[in-house]
C-alpha cells in the first residue's frame, strides 16, 4: 500500500512539474488536460480524477470537454490540479501558475504557507489546530483562504472519504490519524475578497455514486459497467466517455444524473469574482510522523 502511495506521488509530482512548460497564454485546456492524463498513464499510473485547470476566478473543477476550444487567458491565474492512482491509492496535488505580476505575492503566500502547514501535520493533530495556523499565516502574509474549500482524508478508490481538513479556524472535529492519508489543500484570495466559493458551470465532470441496473435500459447498463470498471467511484470526464462510447455518450451521462446512478459536478468560482490561487500536497501518516508523497 505505502509504495502505491508513493509511486502515484513520484508520477504525480513529475506531472506537475511537466505543467510549468505546457502551460503558457493562448495553449489550449484540453490540449493541456491530454497531455498531462497521457503522461501519467504513460509512467504507470492513472488518473484519479480529470486534469483540473481551472483560470481567475475558477477555483476549482475545469476540466475540458469534447472537442474544446477554451484557451489559457492572457493575464491569467491558473491553477493546475492533478491527481494519479496506482491500484487505488491516491495522489492529489495542485500548483498555481500565473502570468500577472499582481499576483505574484498571493501565489508566493500560498505556496510557503502549504510548505510551512505541512511540517506541524503528524498523529494526533487536531483539524482545528491546523486550520488556525493556515488562516493565520494567510492573515499574516495579507490574504485569506477559502473558507468553504477544505483539505480532505483520501482512502482507496476514494477521493474524498468524508473526513475534511478546514484550511480556517474552525470547530470541526477530528484529527489526523496514522496509516492514513490527507490532501492538504489550501486557496487563497486577496483579503477584502468574499472568500467562498459557489456553483458556476457544468464541470464535464461525473461520478458513479450507484452501481445499480436500470430496468429495460440497456445502453445505460452498459455504461454503468464501463465507468464501474474503469473508474470505480472516483470522478471521470465526459470526454473520455465521448472518446470510447461517442459524442451522443454525454447525454446518458446527464439522463443517469437525473436517475440518480451519476454525479455531476460544476465548476467552484470564487463568489465576488476575485482571482484564486492554491497549492497541494498529499501526506500519508506513519506511526510517529508525516511524509509528503507529491513533494517535487
Amino acid at each position: 500500500m505505502i509504495e502505491d502511495y508513493l509511486k502515484a506521488g513520484k508520477i504525480a509530482s513529475d506531472a506537475l512539474k511537466k505543467s510549468f512548460d505546457i502551460v503558457y497564454e493562448g495553449k489550449k485546456v484540453l490540449e493541456i488536460c491530454d497531455e498531462l492524463e497521457e503522461f501519467i498513464i504513460k509512467q504507470g499510473g492513472f488518473p484519479a480524477f480529470p486534469v483540473n485547470i481551472s483560470q481567475n476566478e475558477e477555483a476549482a473543477h475545469y476540466t475540458a470537454k469534447f472537442e474544446d476550444d477554451k484557451k489559457i487567458k492572457k493575464g491569467a491565474i491558473v491553477k493546475v490540479d492533478l491527481g494519479v492512482h496506482v491500484n487505488g491509492y491516491i495522489a492529489d496535488t495542485a500548483i498555481t501558475i500565473t502570468f500577472s505580476s499582481l499576483d505574484t505575492s498571493m501565489v508566493k503566500a500560498n505556496h510557503e504557507t502549504l510548505e510551512n502547514a505541512l511540517k506541524i501535520i503528524h498523529p494526533g493533530v487536531e483539524f482545528y489546530e491546523f486550520g488556525s495556523y493556515v488562516e493565520k499565516s494567510a492573515k499574516s502574509y495579507g490574504f485569506k483562504t477559502i473558507e468553504n474549500l477544505m483539505g480532505h482524508k483520501l482512502d482507496h478508490f476514494v477521493l474524498h472519504s468524508g473526513v475534511s481538513v478546514p484550511m480556517i479556524s474552525s470547530p470541526v472535529k477530528g484529527r489526523f490519524e496514522k496509516n492514513n492519508a490527507y490532501a492538504i489543500e489550501p486557496f487563497f484570495v486577496e483579503s477584502d475578497a468574499i472568500g467562498f466559493v459557489i456553483d458556476g458551470e457544468h464541470s464535464n465532470i461525473y461520478r458513479l455514486v450507484s452501481p445499480r441496473k436500470l430496468k429495460g435500459d440497456e445502453n445505460s447498463n452498459q455504461l454503468v459497467s464501463y465507468i464501474w470498471e474503469k473508474y470505480r467511484t472516483l470522478p471521470f470526464a465526459a470526454r473520455w466517455i465521448a472518446k470510447e462510447f461517442g459524442v451522443n455518450s454525454v447525454q446518458l451521462l446527464n439522463k443517469l444524473v437525473k436517475d440518480g446512478v451519476l454525479e455531476d459536478y460544476h465548476v467552484l468560482v470564487e463568489a465576488g469574482g476575485a482571482r484564486v490561487s492554491q497549492f497541494e500536497h498529499t501526506v500519508y501518516l506513519t506511526e510517529n510522523e508525516a511524509f509528503v508523497t507529491t513533494k517535487f
